[in-house]
């Protein structure tokens, strides 16, 4: 008995308990998935446009998903539907993103592939895409265009 002279029965605390502790469901941080998940949407909708947005992107929606899919592994009241879609989608907008850069980046593009160094440069829209014209073309740009400092 009580002190108040009322029976009381216990119960066990669980995480719906907010005298023991625990959170009830859907308050406070719930968890990773919807993060990862739009995180992960937005890298692989932006990675064809934007390529950097896409890997950064990405690699928070990848670290997110990651740790969300691992918290649902281990906790069985969890799914992790969203953090493992959210950790593949980012994983496709870091990939793409990537794929988009790098040869950007090396100026390995495929742009003025096929053509003449005259048709390249005249269809070249900015410095990046003249260099680019010139490394398809070096024998041929070289052939006009001598370095000065080489003679």
């Amino acid at each position: 008995m009580a002190p108040s002279g009322r029976m009381t029965t216990s119960r066990p605390a669980g995480p719906a308990d907010p005298e023991a502790g625990g959170s009830a469901p859907g308050k406070g941080l719930a968890g990773w998935g919807t993060p990862a998940l739009v995180l992960g949407v937005i890298a692989a909708g932006t990675a064809w446009l934007f390529g950097w947005v896409g890997m950064i992107v990405g690699l928070a929606a990848v670290v997110v998903g990651f740790i969300g899919a691992r918290k649902a592994f281990h906790d069985p009241d969890r799914s992790g539907g969203a953090a493992l879609a959210g950790l593949v989608l980012g994983l496709i907008g870091m990939v793409w993103g990537a794929v988009i850069v790098i040869p950007a980046l090396l100026g390995i593009g495929t742009f003025g592939e096929g053509m003449t160094l005259d048709q390249c440069m005249s269809q070249a829209q900015g410095q990046q895409e003249q260099r680019m014209c010139a490394t398809q073309h070096l024998d041929e740009y070289h052939a006009r265009y001598p370095d000065p400092n080489n003679s």
